[in-house]
């Protein structure tokens, strides 16, 4: 009885799925909302069912929708189910954080994956189609101010801007890892509501204050800026790595910085909008944003809250 009633359950959740999947594809505008959405099947049926029969769900469920929405509903179903599968198996351990990193890690192992087949396959690199497009544009707009004057500073700010596109390429690993921890992220506030409803017991993430990294990402953060020092050319491994690694621990260093600061504020009973500008001033200010990144290696490495409280 509970297998058939496992089973049954199943096959609604993967018809659910395979619909939300066919919206995802087929209409733009409330397909790109949705594909944060599109995990909750899979994971819902995870929690209840445990890990085995979630794989089953999800394996089930890819060739239905490459019957009904063809190869581009395949590739989001793939993606999807498997990070839907990681996120319910963390779930039902009553594991939030360690769910949103798992589906995050799922997210991009898929685009590197497929990147690799649409280079291997069907080849085409979509770095070096969006770096050509890109250039045209600065042609056709080089070509366009020409004609109104200005030649010596349009060459130079053309110059500039062909310098940053080289730099910009070979940071591909780095927006990989920011779209892997938005979609998971994004998920994750699309399920909770449901995970309240359907597991109660399912704790919350602790709070943004609460936050503290391992100093092992000090020690990297100042091996990355010490690397970046030295007189790397661009194409070599070094040079990605460095540039690549600096950008991501400089992330993480920041958002330290900023839970830090949300931790201050709370023990002070400063009012919340002061860590909100805090987080405007970082964004918009390269200053503010050294500042507060400074403070997130103090707090990562030196353990400063204890002072505080």
């Amino acid at each position: 009885m509970k297998q058939t009633r496992a089973l049954m359950e199943g096959a609604i959740l993967i018809s659910l799925f395979t619909i939300i999947t066919l919206m995802v594809v087929y209409i733009p505008i409330i397909g790109s909302i949705l594909l944060f959405a599109l995990p909750l099947p899979v994971i819902l049926y995870t929690i209840r069912h445990g890990l085995k029969l979630g794989l089953w769900m999800g394996v089930v469920s890819l060739p239905v929708v490459f019957i009904v929405g063809s190869f581009n509903g395949l590739i989001v179903a793939f993606m999807s189910a498997f990070a839907g599968i990681a996120m319910g198996y963390f779930f039902k351990k009553k594991e939030p954080g360690h769910a949103i990193v798992s589906g995050a890690l799922i997210y991009m192992l898929c685009i590197v994956f497929y990147f690799v087949i649409s280079i291997q396959f069907l080849g085409i690199n979509m770095i070096d189609e969006a770096m050509s497009q890109y250039r045209q544009s600065l042609s056709m707009t080089e070509s366009f101010l020409k004609n109104t004057g200005n030649g010596d500073q349009l060459e130079k700010q053309m110059k500039l801007m062909e310098e940053q596109l080289g730099t910009v390429q070979y940071l591909f690993p780095t927006a990989i890892v920011m779209l892997g921890a938005i979609f998971s992220f994004l998920s994750y506030l699309i399920a909770k509501p449901l995970l309240r409803r359907f597991s109660p017991d399912i704790p919350k993430l602790k709070p943004f204050r609460e936050l503290k990294l391992p100093q092992s990402i000090m020690w990297l953060y100042l091996l990355i800026i010490i690397l970046s020092f030295m007189p790397l050319e661009k194409g070599q491994m070094l040079y990605s790595l460095a540039l690549n690694g600096g950008f991501i621990l400089g992330i993480l260093v920041f958002i330290q910085g900023l839970a830090f600061i949300f931790f201050y504020c709370h023990m002070k009973k400063y009012p919340k909008a002061v860590g909100i500008i805090a987080i405007i001033l970082g964004l918009l200010s390269p200053i503010f944003m050294a500042v507060i990144r400074l403070l997130g290696i103090i707090d990562i490495g030196f353990n400063i809250r204890n002072k505080v409280k």
